[in-house]
Formats: C-alpha cells, structure tokens, sequence
C-alpha cells in the first residue's frame, strides 16, 4: 500500500493524525499528502491547531487532521482508486 492511501485508510478507520503520529508508517511530510489528497482527489479535511511536546522540553505547533463525517463516502471511493492503480 502506498503513503497516501496508508494516511487515507487511518483517516477512513477513525482516527485524527499529525505529522508526528505517522511517522512511524512512513509519512515525513504530512502535510503534503494532505495537500495530495485534498488538491488531487477533491478530498475536505478538519484542520485543528494543537501544541504537542517536543524533545527539547518545549511545545511545537502541528495540525491535527481528521476526515468529517460528511466526506467519508468520498474518501472511501477514493481509497478504492488509489488501491486499483497501486498508487
């Protein structure tokens, strides 16, 4: 499975990511995966500003996304795309 259709199906299964909760899957530059599936695929996101500990004890500015109810049915069919073209 590729890196944006990896963010998709975390985003499809529920969950709200930021750049540093994928890291482990892959994604370096969430943000620009984002940006790929909102640009690319018409994709909407929920954006949320949040403030999470970095290593050298202060606090780093990120942005939360999730997938609104209203977009699921989209994202899924997407999903399915990107599954076909192996992208």
């Amino acid at each position: 499975m590729t890196k944006i259709a990896t963010i998709l199906r975390l985003l499809l299964d529920g969950h709200s990511i930021n750049r540093f909760e994928v890291e482990h899957v892959g994604d370096h530059c969430l943000h620009s995966t984002i940006s790929t599936l909102a640009n690319d695929y018409g994709l909407t996101f929920a954006r949320v500003w949040e403030q999470v500990p970095n290593r050298f004890g202060g606090k780093t500015r990120v942005i939360r996304y999730s997938l609104p109810t209203f977009e699921r049915f989209r994202a899924a069919q997407v999903f399915k795309l990107l599954m076909k073209r192996g992208r």
